[in-house]
């Protein structure tokens, strides 16, 4: 191509041209042999690149890790349970233990025959106003309120020697509020019916024996609730069970 070139060149200034145009074509044979020469090679194949995806295995591992996770919650699952069932059987076993071997307390004789004759009398006052309100005759008020004194104090007694054995509302600072009102009601349920009658025998009418009762039940219900509340703050008479060693 070079010489062609420059027989070209040398054609420019008058040369013959003949040569140029030899050189050319032979030049032009030359790179057609050679292209033929290439295109009938085996092209060589380079091996395709595999495509790609995620690493082998990895899933796989994955799987095993949520697996053994899982796993490992309901073992923890399975021990609250029962740590939870245990925890209910610890405290039912101490509910049972503070009941049975908590220590409570009773009274001594000495300390209800007081507190009987101690009623009676600030019952009697409420008594006495209520039967002369109705009556309006100290004498006849004065023997209902004797009345009262002498059959309700040993009545009284009783109730409460026999209340000394219910440890039911008791504990070591003494009677909780729902036993002193238990213990009101009844004793008032009685003392109705025998204030009724003996004020209905002294004045003659059952009507008025019945209203005096009646006056009598709405005060000293809950006067009684709060004279037994107030024994609760009174230690002695006490005797503490349960423990090594009774008394105060």
């Amino acid at each position: 191509l070079w010489e062609a070139s420059r027989l070209g060149h040398g054609a420019a200034k008058g040369e013959a041209p003949g040569c140029a145009m030899k050189v050319v074509a032979v030049a032009l044979l030359v790179l057609e042999g050679v292209w033929s020469f290439q295109s009938t090679r085996p092209m060589r194949v380079l091996p395709r690149c595999p495509p790609l995806r995620a690493a082998e295995g990895v899933p796989t591992i994955t799987k095993q890790r949520i697996a053994s996770r899982e796993l490992e919650i309901r073992r923890l699952e399975a021990e609250l349970a029962e740590q939870k069932r245990l925890l209910g059987f610890d405290r039912r076993e101490l509910k049972r233990l503070s009941q049975v071997a908590a220590p409570t307390f009773r009274e001594t004789t000495m300390r209800s025959l007081i507190k009987a004759v101690g009623w009676r009398i600030v019952a009697g006052f409420v008594t006495f106003i209520s039967s002369y309100y109705f009556t309006r005759q100290i004498g006849v008020s004065l023997a209902i309120v004797g009345s009262d004194f002498i059959s309700k104090s040993t009545t009284m007694f009783i109730g409460e020697r026999l209340f000394n054995r219910v440890k039911v509302g008791r504990s070591a600072k003494g009677d909780n509020l729902s036993r002193s009102i238990a213990k009101a009601l009844i004793w008032r349920a009685f003392a109705f019916v025998n204030t009724a009658v003996v004020s209905g025998f002294l004045t003659a009418s059952a009507g008025l024996g019945s209203k005096i009762a009646a006056a009598d039940a709405v005060f000293k219900t809950s006067l009684m609730v709060a004279y037994d509340q107030l024994w609760n703050k009174i230690d002695w008479g006490k005797e503490l069970e349960n423990v090594g060693g009774d008394g105060i």
